[in-house]
């Protein structure tokens, strides 16, 4: 009964993690179908057929298809008793909705474990959770040397403030306490301590108005007020782009939202604006060193990293606590005498350090190229689709 169903058809990154996903159960012996939910008509009549034989699961990307319904209140997948695996690639506080009607032979794993940890105190009637980290995509072809790239620092990502404005609530429907204090308070919080989570930082702040809540109420308040959570990462994303760029080092940026800045028209900013997820990966080909920050992952991982390594350029991140179990990404002693790094690591708490930790990569070549054939072994053993897809099987799907 190697079969299985997978959801594409809204974002091209998830659609690009899902057709790697695709590719490597294929390579394992798995037979698949794709529903494309732009043609709901043919993706229900494709999955009419397929399902007319037994099927293992069904494997989606933040709940694309988790709660479809072909009767009123009736879960598809609990009327099929297919078992439903949803990877969420954001908190699942983005989710409140969709969790709340999560199928009864649900599977919800995280890229954080924190995020794990949130979903196993706040929905305990989800059978199973667990934690999968981000992979990356290699591309074929030789990786350029680090020497003959043309791009020194690229960061691709969008800045988040506006669609931080738009997901804002009625904050006057709170009549029990002042729900703007609490967001002032919790941004203050992280931005002043970014080693905490956002759900941390919303509970003390509500816990200091004197409320006593329970875990349902906490909740729905999180889930509510989680846009703090944006502004968060908007404030270090732009933080640590811009203080490269001041230093004067060439930086690249993709993605929206950083028109806004004031500092964008500096000579050796080059902003290129929002492209395709698979473009990116093509960028990062011919970059010198592949910037990322984590969206406030504090114990999990991103695909900018595991993307960056596997194109061969030196991944330069800010930590978590799984990044620094499983990386070696702090110099033990003189650079010039011993070396074992297989990225680069920044602390949030420290960005006056990074345009110095860039520039020793970029004026040294040779230490560069080190770092990134490390990285690059690193990568491709563990972080790829391909072994993802071997987690997903011998952690779970024989297991169902």
């Amino acid at each position: 009964m190697k079969r299985l169903i997978f959801f594409v058809g809204v974002y091209d990154t998830l659609d690009l993690f899902t057709y790697e996903l695709k590719h490597e159960f294929d390579a394992l012996g798995y037979e698949s179908m794709i529903f494309d939910v732009r043609d709901m008509a043919q993706g229900l009549k494709a999955l009419s057929e397929f399902a007319s034989k037994p099927v293992k699961a069904v494997i989606t990307f933040n709940n694309l298809g988790f709660n479809m319904e072909l009767h009123a209140g009736r879960n598809l997948w609990e009327e099929l008793h297919i078992p439903c695996i949803n990877i969420l690639m954001d908190h699942p506080f983005c989710y409140r909705n969709a969790l709340d009607n999560a199928p009864v032979n649900s599977v919800v794993l995280c890229t954080d474990r924190n995020h794990m940890r949130y979903l196993q105190r706040f929905y305990p009637r989800i059978p199973i959770t667990g934690y999968l980290p981000h992979a990356g995509k290699e591309l074929p072809g030789e990786r350029t040397p680090i020497a003959g790239r043309s791009i020194d620092v690229l960061y691709a990502g969008n800045l988040s403030k506006t669609f931080a404005n738009n997901i804002m609530p009625d904050l006057s429907k709170y009549t029990s306490f002042n729900a703007g204090k609490v967001c002032r308070r919790a941004y203050e919080d992280l931005v002043a301590h970014p080693f905490k989570t956002t759900e941390q930082s919303l509970e003390e702040a509500l816990l200091a108005e004197g409320l006593k809540l329970s875990d349902d109420e906490l909740k729905n308040i999180i889930a509510d007020l989680h846009f703090v959570d944006l502004y968060a990462v908007s404030y270090y994303r732009e933080k640590t782009v811009r203080s490269l760029a001041e230093y004067g080092l060439n930086v690249r940026i993709y993605g929206a939202g950083w028109e806004k800045c004031s500092w964008i028209q500096l000579p050796n900013v080059d902003y290129r604006g929002k492209i395709p997820a698979e473009e990116v990966v093509e960028k990062m080909r011919d970059a010198k060193i592949v910037l990322s920050t984590m969206t406030w992952f504090k114990d999990g991982t991103h695909d900018r990293v595991f993307n960056g390594m596997l194109q061969g350029a030196v991944a330069m991140t800010d930590t978590s606590g799984y990044m620094k179990e499983e990386f070696c990404g702090v110099c033990d002693g003189d650079s010039s005498r011993d070396d074992s790094r297989e990225l680069v690591f920044f602390e949030l708490e420290e960005l006056e350090k990074l345009p110095i930790l860039a520039e020793e990569v970029l004026i040294n070549p040779g230490l560069a190229q080190k770092i990134a054939d490390r990285g690059y072994a690193k990568a491709e053993k563990s972080h790829t689709w391909k072994a993802r897809a071997l987690e997903l099987e011998y952690d779970l799907l024989k297991h169902l």
